[in-house]
């Protein structure tokens, strides 16, 4: 299986197992699920993906009284989202200029209706899944061979999904920027001050902030990223921080993962009362090798709530999904994903 696309900018093109502008790149469940929301199993119902870490807690923080639960996304919603690569065309998702996105809407729509009628019990809330910060090459972006996006196409995007009532959530890829440096510099003023702004890390874009590190961004692709749970933690607790702080819905955390390499020590990631955390398998291919990673990643492994990323064949585009999944298709799967992507 394969995974999807980046945007090399300005002007370098690169290779690949991604696509981009500029380059083409049944095992029982171990642990306990919580059934927060969902029908019982005993009586054959499919639950939504939520779990728990041994020694995670179930109570909800509170500071002077406020209830980070309050309007939180989840575990109330599914979340359907529309994904997309800022600057990007099509076949790097649907979200990934404004135009693309305003044409896509219509069919966003559609799906939240479909999976709502298939789950009353989950009403849906739509999003978009915007990469904000992408992998760049080194000998163009030498702090951190990542880019960032301006403020102002940041703004146009916050607007759109207040215009819309859209989820927003803020995607990394990182380069060799540590996830601290990048919510503190950059994402801060956005994710403290906006109800409806969450976090997505992907892992095999990220690179440790060491020399070796270093070099095997700059021989990107030929080295995959990863990310450590010492990493995931941090932007756990700064995000139930931020939410604490600000008086703000509890945040949610999309966790990318495609394959077992990029996600170091995932049995140390900790739960946190404060943020809803969400386990997405990544990747596109035959359903067989999805269900296959789905299974693994996710039911197997449990964090807290599950994910599923789809992909659209697009003219031009290496990414795409033989065939492409159904909404029916997609809650047949247990545990059910709470969140669901399209690019």
């Amino acid at each position: 299986m394969m995974s999807r696309g980046v945007i090399w900018r300005p002007r370098c093109a690169g290779q690949g197992r991604r696509t981009g502008i500029l380059a083409l790149c049944s095992v029982a469940l171990c642990a306990v699920v919580l059934l927060a929301g969902c029908s019982n199993p005993l009586r054959g119902a499919n639950p939504v993906a939520t779990g728990t870490k041994a020694g995670g807690s179930a109570l909800i923080q509170t500071v002077t009284g406020f209830d980070p639960s309050v309007g939180a996304p989840l575990p109330t919603y599914r979340i359907v989202a529309a994904y997309g690569i800022v600057g990007g065309v099509q076949f790097n998702g649907p979200a990934s200029n404004l135009d693309l996105l305003n044409s896509f809407l219509p069919q966003l729509q559609d799906l939240g209706k479909q999976y709502a009628a298939l789950d009353p019990t989950h009403p849906v809330k739509l999003a978009i899944d915007l990469v904000v910060n992408t992998i760049q090459p080194c000998a163009y972006f030498a702090k951190w061979c990542a880019s960032f996006t301006d403020d102002a196409t940041m703004q146009a995007y916050i607007k759109f999904c207040q215009d819309h009532d859209l989820l927003l959530f803020y995607d990394m890829q990182l380069g060799t920027e540590p996830v601290s440096d990048a919510i503190n510099n950059y994402l801060m003023p956005y994710l403290s001050k906006y109800p409806f702004t969450e976090l997505a890390l992907d892992t095999e874009f990220h690179f440790p902030n060491t020399p070796e590190g270093y070099a095997e961004a700059a021989a990107y692709p030929a080295f995959l990223g990863w990310m450590d749970a010492s990493e995931v933690n941090w932007a756990i607790n700064a995000l139930a921080q931020i939410s604490l702080k600000n008086q703000l819905p509890r945040k949610v955390l999309v966790i990318h993962q495609w394959n077992t390499a990029v996600l170091h020590n995932k049995d140390k990631i900790q739960r946190n009362p404060n943020v809803s955390v969400v386990l997405q398998s990544d990747g596109f291919g035959s359903v067989e090798n999805k269900l296959g990673d789905y299974q693994y990643f996710v039911q197997q492994d449990l964090l807290q709530y599950g994910g599923y990323k789809l992909f659209y064949t697009y003219q031009g585009g290496a990414a795409s999904d033989t065939p492409l999944q159904s909404p029916q298709d997609v809650m047949s799967i247990f545990p059910q994903p709470i969140f669901i992507s399209y690019e």
